[in-house]
Formats: structure tokens, sequence, C-alpha cells
């Protein structure tokens, strides 16, 4: 069984020999209730039992720390996950004291790591299709979401850490390092397993409220290391992952895998940034891009030439992870195009003012110059007469629509769910031609 270092081992469905090294002994009960079953796994910081509840008649997980002051208190982890309820996430149960240990009763859940299921995939040479790739990605990209709303980080993602079950949950395993982004003194901590771990987090550099990135890192590193076979920046010691970092960045995905779509290998290149400002800004974020992914056909497809020549597009939006979405569909919907995109207005004129786009996506309310101030300028200076103009905005008010009529603007996208498909049909009125050469190629 693997040590996982980080407390808690993973939910093994083979049963582990006893050993004088157990916590709670086989047929043990704990308050009266809980009954030792077996030993699934144990860890640098713990064990793991499986456990009948007499109570309620079922089986659990019982999470138990080797008394030892340096092993962070159950308590901590308890509470992280009590707060949280989600498909991909653990739910507790309760927590316990029993001869002077703290144990935490949780739901057991049955399957097998992530890390047995691809060992078993590669060792038949059958790699993963980025279909599954995607599948197992997503909820946990999902699931990571959740923990960082509540202002937490889980800061040990990797395959050891993800089970899944045979109703194809995804479910994210051993919180035992999850915190706050920083402790009472405000000196943030550092944990985790090497390989997975961002530069910032292995050489303790990482910016105040930045620790969700150290979690979107770890998951790019999964994302390369299931299309790949191997991780970005491996090495059997600290040290070698480390000078692996110091290199440069690893074998671009794409050059790997072929077959890859374009919008998976931008996204994955954009978590593993080694700069974390750089990378996607939230797990829900993450989840967006990937659920555009499933709609995105193979590189190797959308490489096609046409006739048609791809119209440029500048979108122009205050919020990052929007525009990156933004900038995922925009590729779905024409296939290859240069896209430019700008944060706030003053910024979109000078972009138009270098090179005029064919179509802008604009956002009516930034701060600044906002969308409508940008549409008076760039029409008072005569710019961007022949530039299809879309606003995408949620809730625009309708004296700005009547306005931006009478400046000849006539495609609205309202932001929220089914965004790209609204999206699509706005953009097809705008350049049809180009959609119609694009879809009929197999995007």
């Amino acid at each position: 069984m693997r040590d996982l270092g980080g407390g808690q081992a993973i939910v093994s469905e083979e049963p582990l020999e006893d050993s004088e090294n157990r916590i709670f002994a086989t047929g043990e009960l704990l308050d009266g209730v809980y009954e030792i079953v077996k030993l699934l796994g144990r860890g640098g910081m713990g064990q793991v039992f499986e456990a009948h509840d007499h109570l309620l008649n079922r089986r659990v997980a019982i999470k138990a720390a080797w008394p030892n002051p340096l092993t962070p208190p159950l308590r901590n982890e308890a509470r992280a996950l009590a707060a949280f309820q989600h498909p991909s996430l653990v739910s507790v149960h309760t927590l316990g004291e029993h001869r002077g240990i703290d144990y935490l009763v949780m739901e057991r859940v049955y399957g097998v790591s992530l890390t047995k299921h691809a060992e078993t995939r590669w060792g038949s040479g059958e790699p993963f299709s980025v279909a599954e790739v995607v599948q197992i990605l997503l909820p946990a990209a999902e699931g990571l979401s959740v923990v960082h709303r509540a202002g937490l980080v889980h800061r040990d993602i990797k395959p050891d850490n993800i089970m899944l079950t045979p109703v194809h949950r995804v479910v994210l395993m051993d919180f035992g390092l999850v915190l706050p982004e920083f402790d009472v003194n405000g000196k943030q901590r550092v944990a985790g397993s090497p390989p997975y771990m961002a530069p910032e987090a292995l050489f303790n550099t990482a910016a105040p409220g930045s620790g969700h990135l150290v979690d979107i890192f770890a998951l790019g590193v999964l994302a390369y290391e299931l299309l790949t076979g191997s991780r970005p920046y491996d090495g059997r010691t600290l040290r070698e992952v480390v000078a692996n970092h110091e290199r440069g960045q690893p074998v671009p995905l794409a050059e790997l895998r072929p077959d890859c779509p374009l919008a998976m290998c931008q996204l994955v290149h954009e978590m593993l940034s080694p700069n974390p400002q750089m990378r996607n800004q939230s797990a829900e974020a993450v989840a967006w891009q990937l659920r555009a992914v499933g709609d995105e056909r193979p590189r190797s497809q959308s490489t096609k030439e046409t006739n048609q020549k791809a119209p440029s597009v500048l979108i122009v939006d205050d919020d990052v992870d929007l525009a990156k979405i933004l900038t995922f569909y925009v590729r779905q919907i024409l296939g290859p195009t240069v896209i430019r995109v700008a944060h706030d207005g003053e910024e979109a004129f000078r972009e138009v003012q270098k090179e005029e786009p064919d179509v802008m996506l604009l956002d009516l309310h930034m701060p600044r110059m906002n969308g409508v101030e940008l549409c008076m300028q760039l029409r008072g200076e005569g710019l961007a007469q022949s530039c299809s103009i879309i606003s995408v905005s949620a809730g625009a008010q309708e004296h700005d629509v009547q306005l931006l009529h009478q400046l000849g603007i006539h495609h609205f996208v309202e932001k929220g769910s089914n965004l790209r498909e609204r999206l699509r049909k706005v953009v097809a009125e705008a350049c049809g031609d180009q959609v119609l050469a694009n879809e009929s190629t197999g995007s």
C-alpha cells in the first residue's frame, strides 16, 4: 500500500494484513457504535478503517490520526469537509474520540484510485482519450470550485487522492492538508506532493490570496499526465523536481498528443504556467473550459484549410475568466482565427487603432470606459466602421440597447447558461459563411 504522505490512504478494495502498528484493532468498538471491520489504508499521518455503524446499520470509513503533536488535528479536516456538499467531495458524518485518539467518521467510498486505474490502462497500452480525461477532470474541477469558494485550498491534488467509483462518480480524497490559504499569523503554509506542486509552493513564494492557484497547477499536472502518460515535472526527489522546474516548461501537449483539441492544449498550457497570474484564475473557469473542450473536434481535423479567410476577433471584457471562456467558444465556432483580448474600453480603443477587427465581442459594463462609451468614441473617430460588434452582457438596460441600435449595433448575447449556443447563433448572423465553412469541416 502506498504512503500518501497527506495523512489519508486511498480506500482500496484489497484488505491489508494486520500489524502491531494498528491504531484500532479489528472488532474494537468505538463509542459503542462503530465496530472496526478492517484496515483500509495507512499514511504518514494516520490510518483509515472500514467500520460498521451499529446505530444506522451501514458501513462507514473511519480515519484516525497517529498521536503526534506534529500531526494536523483531525478536527480541522472534519470542519472543512463538513462545510461541503458536492458529489465530488466525501461526506462527513461525525467526529469522535476513543482512548484519547481523535477519529473522523466519513462516507465509505467504494472504488479504485485514479493511480491504480491509470496504471491498468497504461499497462494494457491503451491511452486515455480526451473525452475520458475531461470526464475525470470536470467533476474534480467542480469539487475544487466548492472548496475554493469556502476560502480553502486542497494542496494535494494527485491521482492517489482521486477515487473513481463503479457508478462513474469522481471523488476528491485526502483533505488532511486542507487549510485556509493562510494561517493566523498570515504566513502561507506549503505542503503537497512535489511532482504536482506549483513553483511558488516549491519555492515558498506564493502571494497572498493565491493558494487556489496551486490547486489549479496540480490539476494541470494531472491533465498532462493522463493525456501523455508522464508528468511535466517529474523526479524521484524534491531536488530533482525543482531542477526540472528550473530547466523550463515541458514538451507542449500538442506535440505529444496531436489528436488533442486546441482548446484542451491551451487550457493545460495555461494551468501549468509558472506565473500564477497567467493561469486560469478559478477552478470554476477551468470547469467551464473543460465543458467547452467536450464540444471541440481534434486538432488534426481543425487545422484543415478552407477557402474562407478566418475573421479577426477582439474580445472586450473586464472579467479575465469569462474572456478566456469566450476565446475558447470563438475558436470552436470559427476555427483557427486571430483573437485579441482587451480588459477595458481604453485598452480596446488602442487595439482597434492598431488594427481594426472583423468582429468584436463587447461587454457593456466595464470600469473606466464602458462598452457604450467605447462604441461612441469609435464611431466618432470613424473607426471600426465595417466591424460586426456583438454585445455580450448580463441584463443590458433598455436605453443602452436603444443607443447601441442607433450606433449601428444589432447583435446581442446575454451572459449566463447556454452561452456558447447563443453566441454561435449570433456569430453565425455576423459571420455566416465562415461559421458554415468551419462546421462543414467537422467543428
